[in-house]
């Protein structure tokens, strides 16, 4: 480990305020992005009212609105139908929807007198309590501002648990890359994809894991992170495998405590999946992987360097985080907790190469890669620290991290502000009829980031 600079009085980035206004200034970029897709997240809302107002997660109460659009994610189970993807999801939106509607209906009488922000109140209670024939489109903003909260949580964790491996500074600069020159913005926070709830989950594994010891108290919490990260999004089975193992390995005392956490959530989601689908997992948790397949090598260099969906072109400042981890290995400084964070990027790029739409489907650049973000944030922190703390011994390193962050932030930022960057997704074809456009060096998706007036006759 880097010696970490000893936090003073006046080093504000190792301050309680510095991580509240880290977090504050990210929800602010976040909400006010107005780019906000929804496509797999549209029943996410609707399935929480469900739960809240029937008792149910099922979505017969919406059947007209049900359209071909959006039949893709619904499924019938039992002659119900019920939202395809993970419950995590609409399960994590839950207590903010509680007090939304709670708060607002309480204070209908005074929200009557406050001109528009009271009747936009009142109308999105009105939507929200809403069956038949509902706007689906009409709760984007309700997706993105709860989106937005646990990606800025997941921020707020990733920083208190930098701070204990580097610098305060260093670890705040690693996480603002994290959440501005990623697809924690670009995509996370956009709506209330599964992403977003999982970073929270995975930030706190990072957390928990990178502590000097462990307790029944960690490990029971542990358990319950990496839990709650997979039912919101079934890649994070690797996480649970990982971690299992090396609680297994290094910790088996501990194991009481770290199942009893994970059977915290284990428990009803097995019973969930039973009583629905007749089966301990959903079918979407039971998507085939194809590592035999003739496109996997090509998939694994797509996720990683193809012009439309490359990680280390999209945030190349990324590129140092594989070097943070050779440099600490090439050491011998690699902690146990954080070999098993490179298993877990290492396995996850496989298996999103090895999964059936290994080009993302419809994105914006390495959406796949979002998921391990966290993991990938821990090795970066190593190299920002020589470049924040000790810049003029290590010029060109800040020379290299200043241009790939600024390349990083500008496109994420157009990501989140632009249409157009989606619109790439559809025009001229179809990317889920041509995937072979992810490697199309003629019309990559991030020169739709420039605006159209500067791109000539391109799409």
């Amino acid at each position: 480990m880097l010696p970490a600079s000893s936090p003073s009085r006046r080093d504000f980035a190792a301050s309680s305020l510095a991580a509240w206004l880290l977090c504050l200034g990210l929800f602010a970029v976040y909400t006010t992005s107005q780019v906000q897709m929804q496509t797999d997240s549209l029943w996410s809302i609707p399935s929480a009212a469900s739960i809240l107002h029937e008792g149910n997660a099922d979505l017969d109460e919406f059947a007209p609105s049900f359209a071909p659009a959006t039949a893709y994610a619904r499924g019938v189970y039992g002659g119900h139908t019920y939202y395809e993807y993970p419950p995590g999801v609409m399960v994590s939106a839950l207590p903010f929807l509680a007090a939304a509607e709670g708060l607002f209906s309480l204070g209908r009488p005074l929200l009557a007198h406050l001109g528009t922000p009271g009747a936009d109140a009142l109308a999105w209670l009105e939507l929200f309590r809403s069956t038949g024939k509902v706007d689906l489109g009409s709760f984007h903003r309700t997706e993105n501002l709860i989106a937005s909260f646990y990606v800025c949580a997941a921020a707020g964790v990733l920083l208190v648990a930098l701070r204990r491996r580097v610098s305060a500074r260093a670890a705040l600069v690693t996480v603002l890359l994290f959440g501005l020159g990623t697809t924690a913005y670009s995509t996370a926070s956009r709506v209330l994809w599964q992403h977003g709830p999982g970073l929270l989950a995975i930030a706190c594994v990072v957390l928990l894991l990178a502590r000097p010891t462990q307790t029944p108290r960690t490990a029971f919490l542990a358990g319950l992170a990496v839990a709650l990260a997979y039912v919101c999004r079934p890649t994070h089975s690797l996480s649970v495998v990982v971690v299992t193992a090396y609680f297994v390995l290094r910790f088996r005392r501990l194991l009481p405590a770290y199942f009893a956490g994970a059977a915290l959530v284990a428990l009803p989601f097995c019973g969930y999946n039973l009583r629905i689908y007749g089966s301990l997992l959903s079918p979407y948790y039971t998507h085939p992987l194809d590592i035999m397949g003739s496109r996997f090598l090509m998939a694994l260099a797509t996720n990683l360097v193809s012009p439309s969906r490359g990680l280390l072109l999209y945030s190349p400042f990324l590129v140092l985080a594989g070097v943070g981890f050779v440099q600490r290995w090439r050491r011998r400084e690699l902690e146990p907790f954080e070999k098993a964070f490179a298993v877990i990027v290492l396995l996850h790029w496989v298996a999103i190469s090895a999964f059936p739409v290994w080009w993302a489907g419809h994105s914006v650049g390495p959406r796949f890669f979002t998921d391990v973000l966290p993991y990938l944030a821990v090795f970066l922190a190593y190299p920002v620290q020589l470049a924040v703390d000790a810049p003029r011994q290590h010029r060109a390193l800040v020379g290299v991290l200043a241009a790939t962050a600024a390349f990083s932030f500008v496109f994420h930022w157009r990501a989140s502000t632009s249409y157009d960057v989606h619109a790439w997704n559809s025009v001229p074809v179809d990317v889920d009829s041509a995937p072979e456009r992810v490697w199309d060096w003629k019309d990559p998706q991030l020169v739709r980031a420039i605006p159209a007036r500067f791109r000539g006759n391109s799409p």
